[in-house]
C-alpha cells in the first residue's frame, strides 16, 4: 500500500530485429500472472461504450472461454456476477472463485475493474 500512488517507468531493450523488452527480469507487463495482475496504468481512461464489455470478455478468457462467441463470453459473467462481487469484497475468506481461473492474480484485478465499472 506505501507504493500504490507512485508511478513507475520501465526500461526497455531493443534487439537488432526492432523487438522491445522490458528489462527488469520479476516485474513486467510480459512477466506471470501475478506480475500482470499487479500492474495498472497510472492514469485513467473512460471505457467508452463498449469498454464494459470488453472487460468482461477478458475475464472469460481468463476462465478459458475463448472459444465461444463473444456475446456468450459476456452472458457468462453476467451469469457469474454474484462471484465477481465476492471476489472483489472477500477474495480471501469468500468463495475464491477468482482463484481457480487459468490466471488467477489477473482474474482478480479484472474483477476489481469490473465493479469499480459498475
Amino acid at each position: 500500500k506505501k507504493f500504490i500512488h507512485d508511478v513507475i517507468y520501465f526500461p526497455w531493450n531493443l534487439d537488432f530485429r526492432g523487438r522491445a523488452y522490458p528489462i527488469p527480469p520479476n516485474l513486467s507487463h510480459l512477466g506471470s500472472d501475478l506480475c500482470r495482475g499487479l500492474l495498472k496504468f497510472a492514469t485513467y481512461k473512460k471505457l467508452g461504450p463498449n469498454g464494459l464489455n470488453w472487460l468482461k470478455i477478458h475475464l472469460a478468457n481468463l476462465y478459458g472461454n475463448n472459444k465461444i462467441s463473444l456475446d456468450d463470453r459476456i452472458k457468462w459473467v453476467d451469469e457469474n456476477i454474484d462471484n465477481v462481487y465476492d471476489s472483489v469484497n472477500n477474495p480471501l475468506d469468500g468463495r475464491l472463485w477468482w482463484s481457480h481461473a487459468d490466471e488467477p492474480f489477473q482474474a482478480l484485478a479484472t474483477c476489481i475493474e469490473i465493479t469499480e465499472a459498475l
